[in-house]
């Protein structure tokens, strides 16, 4: 079958492989039809891993946002037949752990994650006409279209920054950049009955985006900076917080919009050198803040709500590219002008 694979940093190609087979009777093939190119399959192409302790070793078929058509499945698999399209889970728990046997999936001591080279051998991911995952990765959907199923992982994101922010019902919510994750994090904090949303990023368009994703408010703060620092007045204006930058400078001003016992989940992932130097707001201000780690109870309810339309991710899809074009899709992914770029079989 023909794949995306990564060989080193830079070096994508779009090749033969070998074609995965049901070895467990829990397992399902699926044919791929959308897959999203995902922040970290960008660090694996243009930077040869994530940080210094995920690092490219051997090929990898990368890609972990993604949905298709099932065309197989073992024989204890119940619920998920031959023709059902599913949404996939890129998460896979060994369920036999300490913290799995907790129920704490997503800090699963052997975890294997679609397209990630964090264990090695690599697990293979999703930007593949066909992949054999675990029933427990397959959520099945009727009448979705792939572009929209593709948005199911990143969702999934979105939905547990919101859920580890608590009740939101009615608050105002700040949210920290319109990325693809920024602004899916405003739709789900508008799902989940957000009062007043506001976004902030240092980009007009991706602002424009986050606004028809459901901001009540855009704050450009390179051309607004005064807008920002009354927001910091009086120890802080927002209720809940939801960083998405994963930028430090971003975080510590963040805390400082947020009013005192208020909280913050980080969604960004903080980089070797973007971590925030100053805590001094929340300590001071006694706030709570909610690292974000991937998701997995999340997942259903996350969707769901793609399915029946609450959240409409389209307006973050600038591009789709064929799977052969693989190369010009990552490039087009890596620029600034674009949002969420999908490849598809």
């Amino acid at each position: 079958m023909k794949a995306c694979v990564l060989h080193q940093k830079g070096d994508l190609r779009f090749e033969d492989i070998p074609e995965g087979q049901i070895k467990d009777p829990n397992e399902v093939k699926v044919k791929i039809q959308n897959a999203g190119i995902c922040g970290s399959d960008q660090h694996y192409y243009s930077e040869g891993g994530i940080g210094s302790q995920i690092v490219v070793r051997e090929p990898i078929v990368i890609g972990h946002e993604g949905c298709g058509i099932v065309e197989e499945v073992g024989s204890a698999v119940q619920g998920i037949k031959a023709g059902d399209m599913v949404v996939i889970r890129p998460a896979r728990p060994c369920f036999k752990c300490h913290n799995c046997q907790k129920g704490m999936y997503t800090y699963c001591e052997d975890m294997h994650h679609l397209g990630s080279a964090a264990t090695f051998p690599h697990t293979q991911g999703l930007f593949a006409e066909h992949v054999v995952v675990h029933q427990a990765q397959c959520y099945v959907v009727h009448g979705m279209s792939p572009e929209v199923g593709a948005f199911g992982e990143p969702l999934g994101v979105a939905y547990n920054g919101v859920h580890r922010a608590g009740d939101i019902m009615g608050k105002d919510v700040l949210v920290m950049g319109a990325g693809p994750i920024g602004c899916l994090a405003v739709a789900a904090a508008r799902a989940c009955g957000a009062g007043h949303i506001t976004v902030v990023d240092i980009r007009q368009e991706p602002l424009n985006i986050a606004i028809k994703m459901g901001a009540d408010e855009a704050c450009n703060s390179k051309d607004d900076p005064e807008t920002i620092e009354k927001w910091c007045e009086h120890k802080g204006r927002f209720d809940v917080a939801l960083e998405c930058t994963g930028n430090g400078f971003a975080a510590i001003s963040a805390m400082k919009m947020v009013h005192p016992e208020g909280t913050v989940s980080q969604l960004g992932m903080f980089g070797t050198n973007s971590q925030p130097k100053d805590l001094a707001n929340f300590a001071n201000k006694g706030l709570h803040w909610n690292a974000v780690f991937r998701f997995y109870d999340e997942f259903g309810p996350a969707v769901t709500a793609l399915e029946r339309g609450i959240v409409d991710p389209l307006p973050l899809l600038s591009a789709k590219f064929k799977a052969e074009e693989c190369q010009k899709a990552m490039e087009s992914a890596l620029s600034p002008a674009t949002m969420k770029v999908q490849i598809y079989f």
